[in-house]
């Protein structure tokens, strides 16, 4: 999981103006992550209640920092193809 000093530091930001938005879209990435991967993210094996369940990591938390900077930098339209990739691991290809 990441927090806000990451997530500034990501994006550069060195001032304090936007910390709320910051600390909004670090939750929104863990909800689109989540969506996206049609999985739930949890801290620890011992929270395992489903099959499918994935245990947090540094892959993700690299895909939360970048969609934390899709966010910042509203500059493009779509999710970035370097956070999608780094999901792609985590899909369930289900047959």
């Amino acid at each position: 999981m990441i927090d806000l000093a990451q997530a500034k530091l990501h994006c550069r930001v060195d001032h304090d103006e936007e910390d709320q938005l910051f600390l909004n879209w670090i939750t929104e990435a863990n909800e689109v992550i989540e969506n996206d991967l049609d999985r739930k993210v949890i801290a620890t094996e011992a929270d395992r209640v489903n099959l499918t369940d994935i245990v947090d990591n540094k892959l993700l938390d690299s895909a939360r920092l970048l969609f934390v900077q899709y966010r910042y930098s509203r500059s493009m339209d779509a999710k970035p193809q370097a956070y999608l990739d780094l999901l792609q691991k985590f899909r369930d290809m289900g047959v």
